[in-house]
């Protein structure tokens, strides 16, 4: 695997910032590791477990994903209902749908909410996600200022990814109910940055000022979890980090990978 990651080393070795990945195969052995364990800013991949937390409780009859909640107030940032004039009440599913497709920060405070930080935080301590803790609603500056932040590992991540994968998320459908939402995200700049057209991934991104994440699972002949969480960094530098890895990823999952472009012949 050494070979089969070593773009990525060389990128590493090359770049400002400091890193973090797990990649792991199906069986959940470990294929490539840096600082695995190192807590991270989440940026918008805590909204993997927040949604994982709330298809977890609809499994369990704890609430509908059926449930209709009304808008209200509007945050910034990324996402599409600070865009509308007038907005309906939507149910937790359009609203879980909007988080990971979008990455929208309105509808995700609006599931923060509904859950609770509480139940969140007993989730993740139920899925032995220690280094993970989701401190804040998306774009609350004010708690920010008070330090209350939203930090992930990589080994965490991965551990919910593989999770979802195995079907161990209540059930195989559950599970799969979350890995479609992870499949219909729009961002093509990070872990599908060099990967051929169709391929196919489940995955959350999130990127605030110096940080730039993303994390899912890569099909190809065999299924590979993949986490990078970079900060400190330059964003057109880590967009290729995340790039690197996803196109390293499918390539150790199997799959055969288009020649990597000359943006890679030196750092920007």
């Amino acid at each position: 695997m050494d070979e089969i990651f070593a773009p990525v080393r060389a990128w590493l070795a090359r770049t400002r910032g400091v890193s973090g990945i797990q990649v792991l195969d199906e069986h959940g052995a470990v294929l490539f590791g840096q600082r695995a364990e190192e807590p991270f800013p989440a940026a918008s991949v805590i909204k993997l477990p927040l949604v994982m937390a709330l298809y977890a409780d609809a499994a369990e009859g704890r609430l509908s994903l059926e449930e209709r909640v009304a808008v209200g107030e509007r945050v910034e940032g990324s996402g599409v209902l600070r865009l509308l004039q007038q907005v309906a009440p939507h149910t937790l599913a359009d609203l879980a749908m909007l988080t990971m497709a979008f990455s929208d920060n309105t509808a995700t405070n609006l599931l923060i909410d509904r859950l609770g930080p509480d139940r969140a935080g007993e989730r993740l301590a139920e899925w032995s996600c220690s280094g993970t803790r989701l401190g804040r609603r998306m774009y609350d500056l004010e708690a920010r200022a008070r330090g209350l932040e939203n930090v992930m590992t990589p080994a965490d991540t991965a551990r919910l990814l593989l999770k979802l994968l195995r079907g161990e998320l209540i059930d195989r459908a559950t599970s799969d109910a979350v890995l479609r939402l992870l499949e219909a995200n729009q961002d093509h700049t990070r872990l599908k940055r060099y990967l051929p057209g169709g391929a196919r991934i489940a995955h959350k991104s999130g990127w605030i000022e110096g940080v730039s994440n993303d994390a899912g699972v890569i099909w190809a002949g065999r299924p590979v979890v993949v986490v990078g969480f970079a900060r400190e960094t330059d964003p057109a530098e880590a967009a290729v980090l995340l790039g690197l890895l996803g196109w390293c990823a499918y390539r150790a999952g199997g799959g055969e990978v288009p020649p990597l472009p000359m943006e890679l012949s030196r750092p920007s």
